[in-house]
């Protein structure tokens, strides 16, 4: 199954790139996608985003799966399917 992956903002520099498109095995979850993506962006966008969200604390970025908002501490074990898209936003605060 193929998915994409959204990074916005400041997050695309940090990922070296605006989208990029995954192919995982039928059956993955969001912490398979995690995985693949080590593979994919530079290991400061791994350390930076990917091991808060996997360590469970408060997370620096906003994850949507196709535009819904994922608390990936009790999420990672959540299936994905074929065409989902994954978007890593930073939080944003508003006045």
């Amino acid at each position: 199954m193929n998915v994409t992956v959204r990074f916005s903002g400041p997050l695309r520099a940090l990922a070296g790139r605006q989208s990029l498109t995954l192919s995982l095995e039928d059956g993955s979850t969001l912490r398979d996608l995690f995985s693949a993506l080590r593979d994919a962006v530079p290991s400061s966008f791994a350390e930076q985003v990917l091991a808060p969200l996997e360590a469970g604390g408060p997370p620096l970025v906003l994850l949507l799966l196709n535009r819904a908002h994922l608390r990936t501490s009790t999420e990672l074990d959540r299936l994905l399917a074929d065409g989902d898209v994954i978007a890593f936003v930073p939080p944003m605060a508003g006045g």
